[in-house]
């Protein structure tokens, strides 16, 4: 029986902290963004009120990176027949779910405590609305996000479908030299998708689509191979990277410049010694469990708090760093809730779909 290597712990729990910093950091940019501490944020330097707060939002394409690694983990010795694309798709689909239909409800709660106490200009969400978010179609219908970060889930949704048709298309096209002729698929894709962060094609092809994003996914893709610890792999990763990373310094785009970081450090921390220090710490790994959670609920948690928080303390630079450390444990608090009552069965009834023909057990743990 086949068991998860220390590599695998490896890859594994550097993967984990990105994703928990990136959530902290988007955690972080709302604070700023909804002007919950201003008085804190006009006190500090500039350049630290930018790096820890302001720029926050890059945390999406460090997920969307972090994303493509463990896709193409999880498919790197899958054959993506009619049967494994089906499966791969539902169990995504299972595990983003449930914690994701929690997060809508509580949005639909949020916003109708707030017209209840004062604030009836804001829309309530029709049955429409909810079921659009129901199935990761509010933004391709144009129908506002109930909360702000619902838009990056369904540009995963449409991740995922399309790196299964990709690998689907991959195998069949290879017949019995399946590994073989996948990468030459994979690498045509991600070159295909730099004509969008270079701006030579400006459509997305329908609204909310994917493609524009395409290219910081299937650099995670890309980072996935150096696993197999070639010197090919290595260098395509990298140098795909780096020239994300130089689109992004050249049109001045902070997107692709985030993508590009993650993707070589990435990389480069990988091939280092397997402990990774800090990043495998007790406390950063088991924050890291709560990162999709955090992610979810952080934002009507945080604007919830502190309508009340402001109703006992006025801004001013004590108050406002004492909300910051309370929303950050009431964040922490909240998602570790909402992980054992919806995301850990979802990740339970998610690895209940299984691959089949496949030889890494590593494979049902993602």
């Amino acid at each position: 029986m086949n068991v998860i290597t220390t590599d695998d712990r490896h890859r594994l729990a550097l993967v984990d902290a990105l994703r928990c910093f990136a959530a902290f950091w988007v955690v972080l940019f709302h604070l700023s963004e909804g002007s919950h501490i201003p008085t804190l944020l006009a006190t500090i330097p500039s350049w630290l009120k930018y790096a820890v707060f302001d720029a926050g939002h890059l945390g999406v394409p460090v997920f969307f990176v972090l994303s493509g690694i463990v896709m193409a983990t999880t498919t790197s010795r899958v054959t993506m027949n009619n049967v494994n694309a089906a499966h791969f798709v539902a169990r995504r689909l299972i595990r983003l779910a449930p914690p994701y239909y929690a997060a809508i409800a509580l949005g639909v709660a949020v916003i109708a405590t707030k017209r209840l106490f004062g604030q009836p200009a804001i829309e309530m969400p029709g049955v429409t609305d909810i079921l659009a978010h129901l199935v990761f179609l509010q933004d391709i219908l144009g129908i506002k996000n109930i909360i702000t970060v619902f838009w990056t889930l369904c540009i995963e949704v449409q991740f995922y479908i399309a790196f299964a048709l990709l690998l689907w298309l991959a195998d069949q096209a290879a017949g019995s030299e399946v590994f073989k002729s996948r990468n030459h698929f994979i690498w045509a894709s991600a070159l295909l998708a730099l004509l969008w962060p270079t701006e030579i094609i400006h459509s997305i092809g329908w609204k909310g689509g994917f493609i524009a994003f395409w290219y910081s996914f299937m650099a995670g893709v890309l980072c996935a191979q150096t696993l197999s610890g070639t010197a090919q792999s290595r260098f395509v990763a990298m140098a795909y990277c780096a020239l994300i990373l130089l689109i992004g310094v050249v049109g001045d785009d902070s997107f692709a410049m985030a993508a590009g970081l993650t993707g070589l450090a990435f990389c480069l921390l990988i091939n280092r010694s397997v402990t990774l220090g800090f990043l495998t710490s007790y406390p950063v790994q088991k924050m890291a469990l709560i990162s999709y959670s955090l992610y979810l609920f952080h934002a009507p948690v945080t604007g919830t708090f502190m309508r009340i928080y402001r109703r006992f303390m006025p801004a001013g630079l004590a108050s406002d760093a004492l909300a910051t450390v309370l929303i950050i444990a009431s964040c922490i608090a909240f998602a570790a809730i909402a992980y054992v009552l919806f995301e850990r069965p979802a990740i339970a009834w998610s690895r209940r779909i299984k691959f089949r023909r496949t030889d890494a057990a590593v494979l049902n743990q993602l």
